[in-house]
């Protein structure tokens, strides 16, 4: 009975140990974009890992809420 209970609970730890690497090679995974350059017909090439990008988009996600806040006036203005 006992044996069975650490067996189990190897098994769980073993589980979450493979989760935690799983999640830092997801994010040190290089991830390779292409953008338009304004003024060239020649798209560039970007290469972030996924960490990068994801922190990336989300500031520009912000950022296009602050300016669309902005435009309809919306935006706080007690904020320093």
């Amino acid at each position: 009975m006992m044996f069975s209970l650490l067996l189990s609970l190897a098994v769980v730890g073993d589980t979450v140990d493979k989760t935690v690497e799983t999640d830092n090679a997801e994010e040190k995974k290089i991830v390779c974009r292409t953008h338009r350059v304004l003024g060239s017909r020649i798209p560039e090439r970007v290469c972030r890992t996924s960490k990068q990008w994801a922190r990336i988009d989300k500031s520009n996600k912000e950022e296009l809420q602050n300016r669309s806040n902005y435009s309809r006036g919306t935006q706080n203005l007690n904020e320093d």
